[in-house]
């Protein structure tokens, strides 16, 4: 699991866009948020990447 900053950093993307990419994960198919923290599950994360065309 990854918090933002190191997700950003890992996936090239900024920490604002990654934070709206999470809102939009209606089912936290690849995010998790333990009270005010996000963790991004990294393998979930990738597939979800993987499958988009733009993001």
């Amino acid at each position: 699991m990854l918090n933002i900053k190191e997700a950003s950093q890992l996936f090239g993307i900024g920490e604002h866009r990654l934070r709206s990419i999470v809102s939009e994960d209606y089912g936290c198919k690849y995010h998790l948020t333990l009270g005010r923290t996000i963790k991004i599950k990294r393998q979930q994360f990738e597939n979800y990447l993987n499958q988009v065309e733009q993001i």
